[in-house]
């Protein structure tokens, strides 16, 4: 089928591109490095009518840490808040068969430990990330609404917090993972033995890696049609601590982890039911065990990273 992916070129929407093309579609991968910015709904629309897609995959977001929900909570709610409601509206006037909308956990209740699709609504979201998963929820409330009165398709998947090759590494914008990761391997560069931690360490979190993202995507594009939220992930978790312990062992590095509790914990835990997810795409989990998949992340790092190279050995440098 012809595929518009949304985000195409970012750090989830470039696996999910791949692995749509390696099923056999015709894939367009659309973003604003692509020329179509699509909190602009005219242009958005006038270039779905151009492609004529059947499916459109929205992985369009404009996201980052704890840090940087802090730092830029205003461009955060405004921009998501503009591509949801001009990407569900233009898809829905170009003839679009199904929109395939990804949306982040931290839409959940702030308060849940275990995220159920029944409870979904029961609760406030974290404060933490109030700006970013407010408008990423109201493109649900906007797509109930377009089947109720047109009949429009649309799923949404909530995924986990995601990690891999192309993520993003720099503390700000970065989510825990990709930031230890960048933490840990800067100080391995420069000799230092010691690595700050934002929080107590104690949080829970899980992790998929970006590639069986996008291979669950894939499934659920094929298998799911249902307008309730589906859960795509691993459902399991580890704390920060845990996760920084097993980065410094996974680099060779020898150093200390600092914990600095000023710095804010985010929800205590965020961890997604995966039950009806196994039910609905007939058995299918993610590939990638965590240990493997983070030392698959920090090769790549070692190796495209800028700046970072071995001791000796020249290695090129990839654009991220």
């Amino acid at each position: 089928m012809k595929v518009i992916v949304l985000g195409g070129t970012g750090f989830l929407g470039a696996s999910v591109v791949e692995a749509f093309r390696r099923a056999g579609h015709d894939v367009e991968s659309c973003s604003r490095r692509t020329g179509i910015d699509a909190r602009q709904e005219n242009l958005l629309l006038q270039y779905m009518k151009h492609v004529r897609p059947e499916l459109v995959v929205n992985c369009a977001a404009h996201v980052g840490g704890i840090a940087y929900n802090e730092k830029c909570p205003v461009a955060i709610y405004e921009d998501n808040l503009l591509l949801g409601f001009a990407i569900l509206r233009a898809a829905h006037r170009a003839g679009v068969r199904k929109l395939i909308n990804i949306m982040p956990n931290c839409t959940y209740p702030g308060e849940k430990e275990l995220y159920s699709e029944s409870r979904w609504w029961d609760g406030p979201m974290h404060p933490t990330v109030l700006t970013y998963g407010m408008p990423r929820k109201a493109i649900w409330v906007q797509a109930w609404a377009y089947q109720k009165e047109y009949g429009f398709q649309s799923i949404h998947l909530v995924l986990p917090n995601l990690y891999g090759p192309r993520d993003h590494f720099d503390p700000i914008r970065s989510h825990a993972l990709g930031a230890l990761i960048s933490k840990v391997m800067e100080a391995q560069r420069n000799g230092l033995d010691v690595v700050e931690v934002w929080g107590s360490g104690h949080p829970v979190r899980e992790w998929m890696y970006v590639e069986d993202a996008a291979d669950g995507i894939l499934r659920a594009t094929e298998r799911y049609n249902d307008l309730e939220v589906l859960n795509v992930g691993t459902g399991t978790g580890c704390s920060i601590a845990e996760l920084a312990t097993m980065i410094g062992e996974l680099a060779g590095w020898k150093g200390n982890f600092v914990f600095n509790t000023s710095r804010p914990d985010g929800a205590p835990r965020k961890i997604l039911d995966v039950a009806k997810m196994r039910r609905a795409l007939e058995g299918w989990r993610p590939a990638t065990g965590l240990r493997d998949g983070i030392a698959r992340t920090i090769e790549w790092y070692r190796i495209n990273r800028q700046g970072y190279f071995k001791p000796g050995v020249h290695h090129p440098v990839a654009a991220l």
